[in-house]
């Protein structure tokens, strides 16, 4: 989880971006509630259906609004102050939920002076801020929509534990694939081998997304979600798969085959794939554009004579986006910045061969990288 100090410093850095000052900020992503407070409800339990929640941001003081069922959640957030009014008790029926958390919010906000505000108008309720305009004549309200994702650029050290608990899942589920993989399971059984093993990494439920996709539609499809393909001997398997943890998610790739030996063909596009993420890895630091990571990967693939068989990007951002910036494409002019965590995934595709993908998870450093994550890249198992 996130802690307390990270985000009091990730909601000071979102104030000091004000073009100028405010008297208060009402922030409402799901994702921007994780980062400012640290509240992560479950997709899992009943109590988090339609709900949803806001936070109000002072210069000194974080309330946190939302309602009675949620309170699991809220205990382990970090505001000043919560509001959760009861919304359902078992003992009668309810109003709508969200109309709810509108009229707490302005309830709450009715205390407040404050005739400039800033608000993420993408994603706060249209009634709380057709209510501010109609209770303070005058009102001047700041779009903070386009300051905060810049701010989730640069990782805090908070921010990279949780990455490395979804990484640490991640390369335990990449593990349990080689290992327990066989003809005759499907795409399905796959999926649900990923994500038992991720879970049990955890020690908590989790979700797992991504492609898993086997044989002729590694090449065709170049991945896609699971289907009860049967796995036959000497397919392809091609495992890209985020898992997510406390909103911030792994992103990283293995193709191998299952039950068989590759193919001369397809040891080549390999030991290319493996070297084009060598070459974008000399291209990873501060200071350096996207579009010359990307560079570096089509000039590699260029040389080999395969680059018509590169057809997507080099790259993205990760953390509470998926993808998010900086993305890694023909020229891209986005500087990588130190904490940036971006995932690197060059792939070739072929059919009659078949199509791989090999990806890692990198944190930006002020002279280079680190690696995150260490999962085994190979093609036989």
């Amino acid at each position: 989880m996130l802690t307390a100090q990270g985000c009091v410093t990730r909601r000071d850095r979102l104030f000091a971006a004000l073009p100028s000052p405010c008297d208060f900020l009402i922030v409402g992503d799901p994702a921007h509630l994780v980062y400012f407070a640290n509240y992560v409800p479950s997709p899992f339990e009943f109590r988090s259906v339609e709900s949803s929640a806001l936070v109000i941001l002072e210069p000194s003081k974080t309330i946190l609004v939302a309602d009675n069922l949620l309170e699991p959640f809220l205990d382990k957030a970090h505001a000043d102050e919560i509001v959760a009014p009861t919304w359902y008790d078992g003992t009668g029926p309810t109003k709508p939920r969200r109309g709810q958390l509108v009229e707490s919010t302005l309830a709450r906000l009715a205390s407040l002076p404050g005739t400039r505000i800033g608000v993420e108008l993408g994603a706060v309720p249209s009634g709380v801020v057709e209510g501010l305009r109609a209770a303070r004549p005058g009102l001047e309200i700041v779009d903070i929509t386009p300051l905060i994702r810049p701010l989730r650029r640069s990782k805090d050290s908070d921010e990279v534990a949780v990455l490395n608990r979804a990484i640490r899942a991640g390369e335990a589920a990449h593990a349990a694939a080689l290992r327990d993989m066989r003809p005759g399971m499907t795409e399905l059984d796959a999926y649900l081998l990923v994500q038992n093993a991720a879970m049990k990494e955890l020690g908590e439920r989790a979700i797992v997304y991504g492609d898993f996709a086997s044989g002729p539609r590694t090449a065709t499809d170049k991945g896609g979600p699971p289907t009860l393909r049967k796995i036959e001997a000497g397919d392809l398997l091609l495992l890209d798969f985020s898992v997510i943890v406390d909103g911030y998610r792994s992103d990283f790739t293995n193709t191998f085959v299952v039950g068989g030996e590759p193919t001369a063909k397809q040891v080549e596009l390999f030991e290319a794939c493996v070297g084009a993420l060598k070459a974008a890895e000399g291209k990873l630091k501060a200071g350096n554009s996207a579009g010359e990571v990307d560079a570096a990967v089509r000039d590699h693939f260029g040389k080999l004579g395969l680059i018509d068989h590169f057809p997507h990007h080099t790259g993205h951002g990760i953390g509470l986006g998926h993808p998010e910036p900086p993305y890694l494409v023909p020229n891209g002019p986005e500087i990588l910045v130190e904490g940036d965590v971006i995932a690197v995934e060059p792939g070739l595709y072929l059919e009659g061969v078949g199509g791989m993908r090999f990806e890692r998870n990198y944190l930006i450093t002020a002279d280079g990288f680190e690696t995150l994550s260490k999962h085994e890249i190979r093609l036989e198992r």
